[in-house]
């Protein structure tokens, strides 16, 4: 059968889009890798947005999903367990991973007198210490004492730019960066198995010795895969699933990258 120039050519230019594509994408993912975190929370020519501006970009993100956001709030029926309730300063805080929530456990557990000053390791925040202040831990005795007192409840849950929040997650939890952290071998374990086709077996002496781990390229085309235990991790599952949109609503939403400006309202709430 006889083929066409016309075609060589669709098939030429077809091969000139995907080489450059691949390369533009290369230089976006190194680009965004280096990117200076607090470089845009310290920018001054944005105009900081408001609280109303704010829940009106979530109504028109669960509009899409079907799902009203503004109901009577509801946080004794809520099941997520990354939300708080610290009774004595009449807080609620859902902490989603990788914005900032150990810092702000720390702030609240200070605020009720369960720490007397900063933690030499900011993860044990996560355990002992806030573990009894989850509301859905509470028991019913304490859900019955505290009903009308989390009626008055001020909500506070704090977001991040996903990309930005991606990043974070990759450094700390799969990269070979000394961070506060732990990395997450399981995970390392599975993207470097997917991406490189090398066994378990080989893989890891060489992940527990840091000789190898996965690339942010790697990461990323993995999460784009949407495997399913790696985006159950609180780590990398989407913020959106944090929140129950269909039971409560939030006083207060905060960006992160606003965080220092947004922040100090809300703090005032704490003396």
């Amino acid at each position: 059968m006889r083929v066409s120039l016309k075609f060589y050519k669709i098939i030429g230019n077809l091969l000139v889009f995907c080489i450059t594509f691949a390369i533009f994408y290369q230089d976006i993912v190194r680009t965004n890798f280096k990117l200076n975190l607090r470089a845009f929370s310290l920018r001054t020519d944005y105009k900081i947005p408001s609280q109303k501006w704010i829940k009106e970009q979530l109504n028109r993100f669960y509009d899409a999903l079907d799902t009203e956001y503004q109901p009577p709030s509801n946080w004794m029926n809520v099941s997520i367990y990354q939300t708080y309730y610290f009774p004595k300063i009449n807080i609620i805080f859902t902490g989603i991973p990788k914005i900032g929530c150990s810092h702000w456990k720390e702030l609240f557990l200070q605020e009720e007198g369960v720490l007397k000053g900063r933690l030499d390791y900011l993860p044990d925040v996560h355990l002992a210490l806030s573990l009894p202040y989850r509301l859905p831990l509470l028991s019913s005795i304490k859900k019955r004492k505290y009903n009308e007192e989390i009626k008055t409840a001020t909500s506070i849950v704090v977001l991040r730019n996903p990309w930005v929040r991606a990043v974070s997650g990759y450094r700390q939890k799969l990269s070979s960066e000394v961070t506060q952290g732990n990395t997450l071998l399981k995970h390392q374990l599975a993207i470097l198995h997917s991406e490189r086709n090398i066994s378990i077996k080989v893989l890891k002496p060489l992940i527990d010795t840091l000789a190898v781990t996965p690339t942010f390229e790697e990461y990323v085309r993995y999460t784009v895969q949407g495997n399913e235990k790696f985006l159950k991790d609180p780590h990398f599952k989407p913020q959106y699933e944090f929140l129950e949109a269909d039971k409560v609503r939030y006083d207060y939403i905060i960006p992160m990258e606003f965080v220092e400006h947004m922040s100090k309202e809300f703090l005032k709430k704490l003396g």
